[in-house]
C-alpha cells in the first residue's frame, strides 16, 4: 500500500491505470505487430500489414476509454503540442509507449523460433542502408497520415468515423505497412522501432526512424488537418 503511494504520489492527478493501459497497449501492439511482420517473410506482405492494422485498432478500442488510446510517442506528442496533455501525462504516456515496445519486442524475441530470428522484426527495409533520405521521406508521409488521420476521425467532433475511429486509424497504419513496408520496414511508431532496435541490439540507423516518425511530424500531421478542416479541431476522445 505504501510503495502504491508513493508511486501515485509521482504521478500527480494522473490516474495509475492511464499509464498502465499504454504500456500494455504498445507492449501488445509490438508483440502481435512484430508477429505478423515476422510472419510475413515467409506469407507476403498482407500478413505484415493486417496484422498490424488490425491489431492496432483492436487495442485502441481496448485503451481508448482508459487511456485515450495514444499507443504512440507520434501521437501522443501531437495531442501535446494541442494542449490535449499536460506536460506530466505527456511525459508518463512516452515513457510507458517506450517501455511497453521494448518489454514486447524482448518477449516476442524469445518466444520465436531461431528460424525467424534470421529475419528480424527491426524497423529496416531495402532501402535503409543506401537510401536514408528516401527513407526518411517515406516514414514522414506515412506517419504524417497516421496522425492526420487520428486528429481527423478520434478528435475532430465533426469528424464522419465517430465510433470507427479506432478502425480507420488501423486501416491508415495497414495502407501504410502496404506502401512502405518492404522499402523501410514500415514503423510509423518511433517506441515500436526503439524496442525492436533493443531486443536484437541493433541501433543502426535508427535516428533516421526517430527524426522521421517523432521530431517533425507530429506538428505536420495537426498542422495539416487543421488547414484542410479550416479549424483546431476540439476533442472527442480525450484521456481519463
Amino acid at each position: 500500500a505504501a510503495a502504491m503511494e508513493q508511486i501515485q504520489g509521482m504521478l500527480g492527478n494522473i490516474p495509475l491505470y492511464c499509464v498502465v493501459a499504454e504500456f500494455a497497449g504498445v507492449g501488445l501492439f509490438q508483440f502481435f505487430g512484430g508477429g505478423a511482420s515476422a510472419n510475413s517473410v515467409a506469407t507476403g506482405l498482407p500478413t505484415a500489414a493486417l496484422g498490424n492494422g488490425l491489431c492496432l485498432a483492436v487495442l485502441i478500442y481496448a485503451t481508448a476509454g482508459i487511456s485515450g488510446g495514444h499507443l504512440n510517442p507520434a501521437v501522443s506528442a501531437a495531442f501535446y503540442m494541442t494542449n490535449r496533455l499536460s506536460s506530466r501525462r505527456f511525459w508518463l504516456y512516452t515513457a510507458a509507449q517506450f517501455a511497453g515496445a521494448i518489454v514486447g519486442a524482448v518477449v516476442l524475441r524469445l518466444s520465436l523460433p531461431p528460424v525467424f530470428l534470421a529475419t528480424p522484426f527491426t524497423t529496416v527495409g531495402s532501402l535503409t542502408a543506401a537510401h536514408p533520405v528516401q527513407v526518411f521521406l517515406l516514414e514522414f508521409v506515412c506517419t504524417f497520415v497516421l496522425v492526420y488521420t487520428v486528429f481527423a476521425t478520434a478528435v475532430d467532433r465533426k469528424g464522419a468515423a465517430m465510433n470507427a475511429a479506432p478502425l480507420v486509424i488501423g486501416l491508415s497504419v495497414c495502407a501504410g505497412v502496404f506502401a512502405e513496408g518492404p522499402f523501410t520496414g514500415g514503423s510509423m511508431n518511433p517506441a515500436r522501432s526503439v524496442g525492436a532496435a533493443i531486443a536484437f541490439w541493433d541501433f543502426g540507423h535508427l535516428l533516421i526512424y526517430l527524426f522521421a516518425t517523432y521530431r517533425k511530424c507530429p506538428a505536420c500531421g495537426l498542422l495539416g488537418y487543421s488547414a484542410v478542416a479550416g479549424h483546431l479541431c476540439a476533442p472527442l476522445l480525450l484521456p481519463c
